[in-house]
């Protein structure tokens, strides 16, 4: 952790691990059963935005291993492989298949990694290195502090009614994640080999099942209903409306407190679903185009469920700063 550790600090680090199972359940982390189990295959955040340092590329991030080193490992699964599908035209429907396969860690943590590009190899390297990809571009697995800032103890207790006190902007907002780390997997490459107008989502797959999915922030976690995540992530995108979105208008209606009407409800549903996020590779703006690391998505997404009743949860960035170059994450938490 970031401060030095006397005997209140380690009582502290003792409640964030009994805690922890239940609370990490933002964004995307632990968010169903499946994948609680084995934390190197649950995907906590998926980020799609324009470089900072080069206007011509586009750079995707998904994490792993929800409070890596303390609940989670550092290592990714050699068994499974971790995919950023992107949809060129608009079907909801991967049209370019990014795949990182790894193999067992060596005694010292390092994995090797191989990228293919659908069924082509593209890059080839090792984990904790910038590996080069063909045709241009950057890739890098590496361990960084956790991007996502969030009060989610506010949250569950405010929103969904978890039965305890604390409410968001009450004078002490606190960032859950301050201070944990996670595993990322970085890639970067030039816009001209996605195209403009993308969506991109982030898969954890085991030969033919699909482990986790995400792309728009805590979708699976805050509006698809309890017991129904694994569900939801064996669905395919393109399916997401049919299947998911009267429960997804439900939830809507109940976290707003049945303020939205039929045709407002509606609507929403239309632009959450199918879960994918939506970028323009030549325009800079954050979320909802992509989602970009300070992007203070949460803001955004309490506005939206409560419709207006609650704007902010006070936690505005993230507790360590990101880079303008690559790979833009903060370092990892010693």
């Amino acid at each position: 952790m970031k401060k030095a550790l006397g005997v209140l600090g380690l009582l502290a680090v003792f409640a964030a691990l009994t805690l922890a199972a239940s609370m990490t359940q933002a964004a995307d982390h632990l968010e169903a059963p499946a994948v609680a189990v084995d934390g190197r295959t649950d995907i906590n955040d998926l980020y799609a935005f324009q470089s900072p340092s080069n206007a011509d590329h586009t750079v995707l991030i998904m994490t792993v291993n929800p409070l890596a080193g303390v609940v989670s490992g550092t290592t990714l699964d050699n068994t499974a492989r971790y995919r950023f599908v992107v949809d060129t035209d608009g079907d909801a429907v991967g049209d370019l298949d990014y795949q990182f396969k790894f193999g067992p860690p060596r005694a010292d943590g390092r994995q090797k990694v191989k990228l293919f590009l659908n069924s082509d190899k593209i890059a080839q390297g090792w984990t904790g290195q910038d590996v080069p990809v063909e045709g241009g571009g950057l890739t890098r697995v590496d361990t960084h502090d956790d991007p996502f800032f969030f009060d989610f103890q506010a949250f569950l207790d405010q929103v969904k009614g978890s039965g305890g006190t604390r409410t968001f902007c009450d004078g002490t907002p606190t960032d859950f994640f301050a201070g944990f780390n996670t595993t990322a997997i970085v890639l970067e490459l030039p816009s001209s080999a996605l195209g403009k107008h993308i969506g991109v989502y982030a898969a954890t797959t085991a030969g033919p099942d699909t482990i986790d999915r995400m792309g728009r922030p805590a979708i699976a976690t805050v509006l698809i209903p309890d017991g129904s995540e694994d569900d939801f992530n064996r669905t395919a995108p393109s399916d997401d409306p049919a299947v998911w979105g009267p429960a997804v208008k439900a939830s809507l209606l109940a976290l707003s407190g049945g303020t939205y009407s039929d045709a407002e409800l509606q609507a929403l549903a239309d632009i959450l679903l199918p879960d994918i996020l939506t970028v323009d590779t030549s325009d800079p703006a954050g979320f909802l185009n992509g989602r970009g690391l300070a992007d203070d998505v949460i803001d955004i997404e309490l506005g939206i469920v409560t419709n207006g009743g609650l704007t902010s949860d006070c936690v505005d960035a993230n507790d360590a700063a990101f880079s303008s170059t690559f790979p833009y994450l903060a370092p990892a938490n010693p």
